[in-house]
């Protein structure tokens, strides 16, 4: 999961992208509007952008992101100084959603998890993408870079239970049940459900980005 930081306070975005890459995401940082505005190849899953940079603002830089026909990618913004009238805008623009500085990176991260969730409830493709992985929910099928990968019915359903359930902790029982089905209950240990990940994560290597939460599960990231 990429996600691009556009903000001008580098304590503030260095700490952001620091608690962000230790959870599992891949940041890219800007520190200025034109610093972004030159980027050419940008491959991004979410933007986090402060309104009020140095040398330009935040509303340009998402009229630039929606007018290069990027309507879907979620876009979090902040601003110090917020009135209703600028959050009125901003939405308008195409913004998804806004942060008050100071915030928490917490409030942040859970912001970002929500709307990665709704970004996927949206869809009425019969795929999803996700970082080099397409998964095809008809045919149950996942490619990574065009090329079929070869997944047990078990790690498909696996891969696609998690994919349902992205940025939100998932407990073992609960996959247990979507998985293997209740009746299996009994039968399916903690040693089963390590074996199908370290399978799958053989498979798809770093692409599927599957943390273990202390005492709360798994979540997709």
């Amino acid at each position: 999961m990429h996600i691009t930081i556009i903000e001008d306070e580098k304590i503030l975005s260095n700490n952001i992208a620091k608690k962000l890459n230790r959870n599992g995401y891949n940041t890219k940082i800007f520190n200025s509007y034109n610093e972004f505005i030159n980027e050419n190849n940008l491959n991004s899953d979410l933007y986090i952008i402060d309104i009020s940079l140095n040398d330009g603002n935040g509303f340009d830089i998402i009229k630039h992101i929606r007018s290069k026909r990027d309507s879907k990618t979620p876009i979090i913004i902040t601003s110090g100084y917020w009135d209703l009238e600028k959050k009125i805008y901003g939405l308008d623009l195409g913004a998804d959603d806004y942060l008050a500085k100071p915030y928490s990176i917490e409030e942040l991260e859970a912001r970002i998890r929500a709307l990665i969730r709704r970004s996927y409830e949206k869809t009425n493709n019969s795929e999803i993408k996700y970082n080099d992985l397409i998964f095809n929910f008809n045919e149950k099928i996942i490619k990574k870079n065009g090329v079929i990968i070869d997944l047990t019915s078990k790690e498909i359903q696996f891969v696609e239970y998690m994919i349902l359930n992205i940025g939100k902790p998932v407990k073992k029982i609960d996959i247990i049940n979507s998985v293997w089905g209740k009746f299996d209950e009994i039968d399916v240990t903690d040693n089963t459900i390590n074996v199908t990940i370290s399978k799958i994560r053989k498979k798809l290597g770093k692409s599927f980005n599957l943390k273990t939460m202390v005492n709360r599960g798994y979540m997709l990231k």
